[in-house]
C-alpha cells in the first residue's frame, strides 16, 4: 500500500511540475510577443520569478526521490538561462568609480506616502534622510509629489537637500494643493527638455531632459510606465472571504481586465518611447519604473540596443519591487553604447514600495 500511495503522490506531483515548467517556457516568449496580439503570454513574463522558484522546488523534491524526472524542470531552466542573467548576477562592487563618473540616482517615490487618506511624514522624512546621505548628479523621480498642505513643501526640501540648480518637472494631476508627476533635477546645466508623447494616465509619463556635462550633451529620459491598477481586492482574488463562487469569478474576470488594459497600453507607450529614442542624436540613459519585469514586451522594446546597468554592473538579486511579491525587478537603468558604466546598485533600504537606482557612468 505504501509503494501504491507514493506512486500515486509522484505521479500528482509530477503533472503539476509538467504544467510548471510550460510555464517558463512560455514565459520566455513573453518579450517578443506583442501583448497587442496575445496579452495574456505577457502574464507569464511577469509570474518569471514565482516560476523559477517553483521548478527549482521541483528539482529538490526529484533530486530527494532519486527520479530521472529532475531533468525536466532543469532543463527548462538551462534553456533559459540568459534570462535568468537579467534578475542577478555576480560581478564585482567597483569600490572607487572614476572621479568624472556621472552618478545618477533613480526613484520612485510613491509620493513620498504624503497622498494617503491621513497626512503622516514619515515616509518622506526617510526619503529626505537618504538623499541627505549622497550627492548626485542627476535624480530622477517617478511619482514625484508636493503639497502645500499644513504648511508642509517636499518640493522645496528635496531642491535645498540635493543642491540641484537645474530642474525639470512635469505635472500630470492637481488637486486641493497636491501635484503630482515627474521629476528630473541636475547639477549641470540642461539645455532641452520635452516629453514623449503618447496616451497617459494617472502618473504615466516619460520626459527626456538633455543636460550639457561640461561639453557632453547625453539625453536623460525619465520615466513611469502604465502601472497594473490592482488594488486591495484584486490582490486578495485567489483568497476566500465568504464570496459566493460568481463573486470570486467576475473578481477574477476584473483582475484580468485590468491586466490587458495595463499590458495594451505599456506596449504603446514602450514603442512610443523606443521610436523616440532611435530618433536622438546624442547617447541616452534612460531611468525609471517600466511596472514590468525583464520578461516583457515593454522591457524588450526600450531596451532595444542599449545596455542594461545591472547586468553590465550589478550584483545579487536585482529586485527593485519592496513589496508583496518576491524577487520583482521592474525598475531600470540603460545606456547607449557610447557610455561606460562603472557601477550599478539597488540599495535595499525601505523608502518606499520601489528601491532606490544608483549609477555611475562615463562617456567614452
Amino acid at each position: 500500500m505504501r509503494k501504491t500511495a507514493l506512486s500515486i503522490v509522484d505521479k500528482t506531483i509530477y503533472v503539476f511540475n509538467i504544467i510548471a515548467a510550460l510555464a517558463l517556457l512560455i514565459s520566455y516568449a513573453a518579450p517578443y510577443v506583442n501583448p497587442a496580439d496575445y496579452w495574456y503570454i505577457s502574464i507569464f513574463g511577469l509570474a518569471y520569478p514565482l516560476l523559477i522558484i517553483s521548478n527549482g522546488v521541483f528539482i529538490l523534491y526529484w533530486i530527494i526521490r532519486l527520479r530521472k524526472h529532475v531533468f525536466l524542470s532543469t532543463v527548462a531552466i538551462a534553456l533559459g538561462y540568459f534570462h535568468f542573467s537579467k534578475f542577478y548576477q555576480s560581478h564585482e562592487v567597483s569600490e572607487y568609480p572614476p572621479v568624472n563618473s556621472i552618478r545618477i540616482l533613480s526613484h520612485n517615490l510613491r509620493a513620498l506616502g504624503l497622498n494617503g487618506p491621513e497626512f503622516q511624514t514619515e515616509d518622506s522624512r526617510k526619503v529626505f534622510e537618504f538623499l541627505d546621505e549622497g550627492i548626485y548628479d542627476v535624480y530622477c523621480f517617478q511619482e514625484f509629489f508636493d503639497t502645500k498642505r499644513k504648511g508642509f513643501a517636499p518640493y522645496d526640501s528635496i531642491k535645498r537637500i540635493t543642491h540641484a540648480k537645474y530642474r525639470h518637472v512635469e505635472v500630470l494631476v492637481e488637486f486641493r494643493g497636491n501635484s503630482f508627476g515627474i521629476a528630473t533635477l541636475s547639477q549641470y546645466p540642461i539645455v532641452e527638455k520635452g516629453i514623449v508623447d503618447f496616451e497617459r494616465e494617472g502618473t504615466n509619463m516619460c520626459i527626456y531632459t538633455d543636460i550639457d556635462f561640461d561639453g557632453t550633451i547625453i539625453r536623460i529620459y525619465n520615466m513611469h510606465l502604465q502601472s497594473l491598477g490592482l488594488g486591495k481586492k484584486d490582490m486578495n482574488v485567489f483568497q476566500y472571504n465568504g464570496e459566493s463562487q460568481q463573486e470570486k469569478l467576475n473578481d477574477a474576470k476584473s483582475v484580468l481586465g485590468k491586466l490587458k488594459s495595463a499590458y495594451s497600453k505599456r506596449q504603446e507607450q514602450a514603442e512610443n518611447i523606443r521610436q523616440h529614442i532611435y530618433d536622438c542624436q546624442y547617447p541616452v540613459i534612460v531611468c525609471g519604473d517600466f511596472n514590468d519585469t525583464p520578461l516583457s514586451f515593454a522591457y524588450q522594446q526600450i531596451k532595444g540596443d542599449l545596455n542594461d546597468a545591472f547586468v553590465e554592473s550589478g550584483t545579487g538579486f536585482g529586485h527593485t519591487y519592496n513589496g508583496a511579491f518576491p524577487l520583482l525587478r521592474i525598475d531600470y537603468m540603460m545606456y547607449s553604447n557610447s557610455i561606460k558604466n562603472h557601477h550599478f546598485e539597488v540599495v535595499k533600504k525601505d523608502l518606499s514600495d520601489h528601491y532606490p537606482l544608483v549609477g555611475y557612468f562615463t562617456v567614452d
